[in-house]
């Protein structure tokens, strides 16, 4: 952080300054680093989700909501609200108080804990709500937006929600074990040309040049990785066992300068020392004016004598790290002070280019607040769009009477109520609340007195089947409901046809209901009966 404030002290702008890093873990801990203390930055691969504390919060309250008793998660979303909704440090006392909660029995002192601080989650109705309308009620309950200038954040959080709701369900737990498998991976994209501070590999930095140029973790190995494996070629002479095959894989360990594999293992070291050198030779060529290194501070030397021995006669054993190289650099040009933390290896005396004043003029309107209703009282756009607007008509249709009829398709036998109701809740068409409501009214209508009959399991019935007539042109027909009744019984083979209706009963109900009779004659049936049934005044029409 000192080498950016000093950066900007000298003149340079957040857009000319770039941390270079040798691995994509370390560009998250830096760019974890740098936003945890205010500075914007811009990297394609380091502005992980799972560094946001504002997705962090709703993630832990998604854990309590799903599994109340999980106490981390407990803890976690405490801390988090202290942290990043209160802005308010750690203490003592309040860290035993969160874990008196977190450690309770039950979870109600939880959620008791948040309504006392003003927050309060509603955890009875919010946990029965979607993925999508879940996130954005605690964004408004907590007051997340702009908070920690991570609003980009939020909305591509909101994104994952509503793209993993619409591809697997709105199932909390799988969700959660989601996003711990995929956390790492996902990310956001700042739009270029912002005044920020850019974190990135060195390798995606080929080609590029910035200003400033920052290398911390200047230290990785010129060595192979521990337990990196050698792909060996033998000849048959090589061979310790003539029926072995001529391929050995083994782990790339010093104990091969002793074996037939020394060679081969001798000249992937030098691939791997070319490969760390090349990387470096990337990393510093980057800048345009100022370089900065960090790296890791060798043992101490015994002492002056030994330094300049040191100094005057190069060790014969190749470098193991970057840091090794460099500590041999300064050594080799006296510069070396046990004593010492930072060298200066070449010096523009802080002069800095003179940098494009000129910018773009935008309008910027921020966002300050997310507007959160509840999604049973706002218009919703749904897959099953066709269940609640009737587009043939272009005419919006009462909405509980659509609902209603859209489960009447899906019901063969009046037993099936419950099942029915709770697979609409799952797809989404019908909320929790609306449930018990949902259930009365379509239990009512299978219960009628004059409708009964063809929700037993006397008859045999099929839902929405279409009709094919040949001919040109070809016409298909799809009644709401058929009912064949028995070749036993008080209607021998008759076919019951059923449609239901928004009232009030119109000319075009019967007409249409009767040619759909007609085509079952021609079908060969003879004793054919239509009723018609209207939704709000449950009249039902035979004939």
């Amino acid at each position: 952080m000192q080498l950016v404030e000093q950066a900007l002290e000298d003149g340079f702008r957040l857009q000319d300054i770039a941390v270079l890093c040798r691995r994509r873990d370390s560009s998250r801990r830096v760019a974890k680093f740098l936003k945890e203390r205010g500075y914007p930055i811009i990297s394609a691969d380091s502005l992980s989700l799972e560094f946001a504390e504002v997705v962090n919060l709703l993630v832990a309250v998604f854990r309590v909501l799903n599994q109340p008793a999980d106490t981390l998660a407990r803890a976690e979303a405490l801390l988090l609200v202290d942290k990043v909704v209160r802005h308010l440090p750690p203490t003592p006392a309040r860290a035993r108080h969160i874990a008196e909660l977190a450690n309770d029995e039950k979870a109600l002192p939880f959620f008791d804990e948040l309504r006392a601080l003003g927050y309060d989650v509603q955890e009875r109705e919010t946990g029965n709500l979607g993925l999508y309308e879940l996130t954005e009620r605690l964004i408004g309950t907590f007051g997340l937006l702009g908070r920690n200038a991570e609003s980009e954040y939020l909305f591509r959080f909101l994104d994952l929600t509503l793209e993993f709701s619409l591809r697997f369900g709105n199932n909390l737990n799988n969700f959660l074990t989601y996003w711990q498998q995929k956390k790492s991976s996902l990310s956001i994209n700042a739009p270029a040309g912002r005044d920020a501070i850019t974190i990135t590999t060195v390798h995606k930095a080929k080609g590029l040049a910035y200003g400033v140029v920052i290398v911390p973790f200047a230290d990785w190995s010129l060595t192979p990785h521990r337990n990196t494996l050698l792909w060996g070629r033998l000849t048959e002479e090589e061979k310790p066992v003539p029926e072995m095959p001529p391929i050995a894989v083994v782990s790339q360990t010093q104990a091969l300068v002793r074996t037939p594999l020394a060679h081969q293992y001798t000249e992937e070291l030098e691939k791997t020392f070319l490969e760390g050198l090349n990387m470096l030779y990337v990393a510093f060529t980057r800048p345009r004016h100022r370089l900065y290194a960090i790296s890791r501070r060798p043992k101490p030397t015994k002492s002056s004598a030994s330094r300049a021995a040191e100094a005057e006669t190069p060790p014969s054993d190749q470098a193991k790290t970057i840091a090794e190289l460099l500590h041999r650099y300064l050594l080799s040009t006296e510069q070396w002070d046990d004593e010492r933390t930072a060298y200066v290896l070449a010096d523009a005396q802080h002069r800095v280019p003179s940098l494009k004043n000129a910018t773009a003029t935008t309008s910027n309107w921020p966002l300050h607040n997310l507007t959160s209703t509840p999604w049973e009282e706002r218009l919703r756009l749904r897959r099953h769009a066709n269940t609640v607007f009737d587009f043939d008509d272009q005419q919006i249709q009462r909405e509980w009477s659509r609902k209603l009829h859209y489960a009447l398709r899906r019901t063969i036998l009046a037993s099936d109520v419950e099942r029915v109701a709770t697979h609409l809740v799952a797809e989404g068409l019908v909320s929790t609340k609306e449930r018990p409501a949902l259930l009365t009214l379509l239990s009512r209508t299978v219960q009628n007195p004059q409708l009964a009959h063809y929700f037993s399991r006397e008859v045999s019935a099929e839902t929405e089947r279409e009709i094919l007539v040949g001919g040109v042109p070809r016409q298909e027909y799809k009644p709401d409901r058929i009912v064949f009744e028995p070749t036993v019984g008080p209607a021998p083979g008759r076919v019951t046809l059923l449609d239901f209706r928004i009232p009030p009963p119109e000319p075009q109900h019967r007409r249409l209901l009767q040619q759909y009779g007609g085509l079952f004659q021609q079908l060969g049936y003879q004793d054919i009966q239509h009723v018609l049934y209207y939704f709000d005044s449950e009249e039902v029409i035979v004939f």
